[in-house]
């Protein structure tokens, strides 16, 4: 008898939903039939999305989607690092970097560039030497990166030829994004749309589901289902599994959000970058895209009501409230204890958040989607698959919850209840060991095999999108002393001195890259064909 899974339904209306159904069309070739139940979009995907360097890799080139393609389908723009602004110093609610001690501004970027090397040992090792010997003064970001100067200029990451200077990630809209991925998936054979609103669920004898109904009549059966929706339809409201809230590890659990217009590209340029500015309850972000910028306001209830969220989000960027389209989003922080339960599999929202709005979402779409076809079952799921693809799932959801969290936690900031009931959160163990690791001069690199038992990887598995380099931008902008220079240094003085001419190759390629590279806006109004 043959029992393969023969068809998969998808039911949410996002982009998980249809990054779902493009990749598992692509990956599984054509032996099964995936159905979309698409319910009406609400106001979230009306949003700007955010994708990080490794979706290139990880999703657009597995699917075979041109790069060019997608970008002018979705009004794409490029994202070359996430620049905080005001994490350090008290104040209201402000774009403009306020001043710390030494007049530097305060404002770092979180580089998605490569750090350099040198005598196998990063470069921020050497950075760190430099500082406590007093022999610079100049901030981490752009002593041992390539690309704050260009971002500081607003440059493209590529040439006007089309060739990468750096690595970046991208902007685009939401609403887009989705509508490209639904004519892609339905392109291929055996990936369906049907539209409509869930009305009920069958269930086998088993307990495991098997179909769904829509209010018009239809009934969809399948053998897998995938819960893509917000509010968890089917893992939680019919399999009843437990959600765990982490609202004393993830502080805000509402979001505002608004459009930016930004008409006056010409003349300013586009940022490409992200910005995270501290609010009095949270953080902010701006996300431009052609034309407009996506905004919001991440925040803790407990300490700002909607009305005072859409007013200090609306002052922020000079909107007037009364007359702006406002959206309001309210989403506790936290995941299914299980991403596969039964014969339905949650991915994106259905199986965790990190912060309402989900900007901050994608990588772990796709890695979800990673896993799922790695253990995609030839018949009845076994309990040694869906185990393991919930322990992976699970461990990358804390891998993200462990950046995110760094930023409340590791802040100064004490100046409003909320960051000081963020100085009390209760630091994951991963962060804990990362910032120990920070202080005492070491890397995470240096104890890998001890972080991927922590985060419950195996040796054949990907490990975190998220790099050393990129804990200590975060650590390093934040204001964290560590206790000495480097212990790997302190018998290697032919690698202290040769470290030297690699901080001036660093200096010589921001020159080079400033003089070539022309603004974001040139490049994106060309490859857009405006």
């Amino acid at each position: 008898m043959d029992t393969r899974i023969r068809n998969v339904i998808v039911l949410g209306s996002g982009p998980a939903a249809w990054m779902s159904a493009a990749y598992l069309g692509r990956e599984l070739q054509g032996t099964v039939s995936v159905t979309v139940l698409e319910e009406p979009e609400n106001a979230a995907g009306h949003g700007v999305e955010r994708a990080l360097p490794s979706f290139r890799g990880a999703f657009l080139d597995v699917l075979g989607i041109p790069e060019d393609d997608w970008l002018r389908a979705c009004a794409a723009t490029f994202s070359m690092a996430d620049r905080y602004v005001n994490w350090r110093t008290a104040g209201p609610a402000e774009a403009r970097p306020r001043e710390l001690p030494g007049a530097r501004p305060d404002a770092f970027y979180h580089s998605f560039g490569l750090l350099p090397e040198y005598d196998r040992l990063p470069l921020s090792h050497y950075w760190q030497d430099r500082r406590h010997r007093g022999e610079t003064v100049e901030p981490f970001d752009y002593a041992c990166f390539r690309e704050p100067p260009l971002l500081d200029a607003r440059r493209s990451p590529c040439w006007l030829d089309g060739r990468a200077a750096t690595r970046f990630g991208w902007h685009f809209d939401r609403r887009m994004f989705t509508g490209f991925l639904r004519r892609y998936a339905t392109a291929r054979p055996g990936v369906r749309r049907v539209r409509g609103v869930l009305a009920g669920v069958e269930r086998d004898e088993h307990g495991d589901l098997s179909a769904l109904r829509t209010t018009a009549g239809d009934r969809l059966g399948g053998q897998l289902f995938l819960d893509c929706t917000a509010d968890r339809r089917l893992t939680g409201a019919v399999l009843a599994e437990p959600f765990l809230d982490l609202r004393e590890q993830l502080p805000c659990d509402a979001a505002v959000s608004v459009s930016v217009p930004q008409p006056d590209g010409r003349r300013r340029g586009i940022e490409p970058h992200s910005t995270l500015l501290a609010m009095p309850a949270g953080r902010a972000g701006l996300y431009p895209v052609l034309g407009r910028a996506g905004a919001d306001y991440v925040y803790a209830r407990e300490f700002a009501t909607r009305d005072e969220a859409a007013r200090d989000l609306c002052r922020l960027w000079g909107l007037d409230p009364a007359r702006t389209e406002v959206h309001h989003q309210e989403q506790r922080a936290g995941r299914a204890r299980r991403a596969w339960v039964r014969n339905c599999v949650a991915v994106g929202p259905a199986a965790g958040v990190l912060e309402p709005g989900g900007t901050d979402g994608l990588h772990l779409v796709v890695r979800t989607l990673q896993l799922l076809v790695g253990h995609f079952p030839s018949g009845p799921p076994l309990p040694v698959l869906t185990e393991r693809f919930n322990r992976a799932v699970a461990c990358s959801f804390d891998e993200a919850r462990d950046f995110v969290q760094i930023r409340y936690g590791c802040s100064p900031r004490t100046d409003t209840p909320f960051w000081r009931a963020a100085r009390g959160l209760a630091l994951s163990g991963g962060v804990r060991t990362r910032t120990e690791l920070y202080r005492a001069g070491l890397t995470a690199g240096s104890v890998l095999a001890e972080e991927a038992r922590y985060y419950g990887y195996s040796q054949e598995e990907p490990l975190s999108p998220w790099s050393d380099a990129d804990y200590y931008c975060v650590l390093s902008g934040l204001g964290l002393e560590t206790d000495g220079p480097p212990p790997a240094l302190a018998h290697r003085p032919d690698s202290v001195r040769g470290a030297g001419p690699v901080f001036e190759r660093v200096r010589r390629q921001q020159r080079n890259l400033l003089d070539t590279l022309p603004d974001a806006y040139t490049y994106l109004r060309r490859l857009h064909g405006r």
